[in-house]
């Protein structure tokens, strides 16, 4: 019962009906019991009907086409008047600064999609650097003048300081002619 769409409708004319939209194999006698052990709101008539989805093309390129899942709908009445409660103030209980960026990021995605199916895909450009490629660009400019010295503090086997020196003193002997 968990993976129920728990979704009430707020469109609905009196405050003593509900809709839900819930899952084909949802009986009337569920959801009466759903309501009363979670919620306990007493119900007296339910009324549930199934929606035939239209026919679907698969995509655009096919022949093909199929008609979806159906939709259960069950409409409830209530034995007292409902009431929604106020939304809170604080969401931070909720990780509502999470959400948020999820939504932000979503957004974002859709957007960018949008643009590519425009073909109007942004020059990189004319974007604004990421954080990351702004502190690449700081190391660098201290790497150039001098400020920092290059390390990877990686040890090298001593088999290759050898080379190393080899190749160190063929440079310091080419600097030396030029």
């Amino acid at each position: 019962m968990a993976e129920v769409a728990k979704t009430v409708a707020r469109q609905l004319p009196s405050f003593k009906l509900g809709q839900k939209q819930v899952p084909l194999r949802f009986t009337k006698f569920d959801l009466r019991d759903y309501l009363w052990n979670l919620y306990n709101v007493e119900v007296t008539k339910v009324r549930s009907y199934v929606k035939q989805q239209p026919l679907t093309q698969r995509n655009s390129h096919s022949r093909s086409w199929y008609r979806p899942k159906p939709l259960k709908v069950m409409t409830v009445e209530l034995a007292k008047p409902f009431q929604w409660p106020e939304l809170p103030e604080d969401k931070t209980p909720w990780s509502n600064q999470l959400f948020q960026m999820r939504e932000d990021m979503l957004e974002k995605r859709n957007q960018e999609h949008i643009a590519q199916q425009r073909f109007e895909i942004p020059l990189k450009s004319k974007q604004l650097p990421s954080k990351e490629r702004q502190e690449l660009a700081k190391l660098a400019q201290k790497l150039l003048s001098g400020e920092e010295k290059w390390t990877n503090d990686v040890i090298l086997d001593p088999k290759w300081e050898k080379i190393l020196g080899k190749e160190e003193a063929e440079v310091k002997k080419d600097a030396n002619e030029a």
